[in-house]
């Protein structure tokens, strides 16, 4: 799935620079994850009917994630 990040997906004082090394740590993590505000879609066709399972799964790193930022 391709997943967009931005400063308003993470809080209320985050920056670009928060927004860019968080993209930089969930791509670490095998993520597809790029800059700015778009809906996250499946990109591949193994992915269909697996949305769910797998926001979860992202859910869980970017919170991660976050806590490592200390954000």
């Amino acid at each position: 799935m391709k997943f967009y990040i931005s400063e308003r997906n993470i809080g209320g004082e985050a920056t670009k620079d928060h927004a860019d090394e968080l993209i930089r740590m969930l791509r670490g993590k095998g993520w597809d994850v790029e800059y700015g505000s778009g809906k996250n879609k499946a990109t591949d066709v193994s992915e269909f009917g697996q949305e769910d399972r797998i926001q979860d799964s992202f859910a869980d790193d970017f919170m991660s994630c976050i806590e490592r930022l200390g954000i």
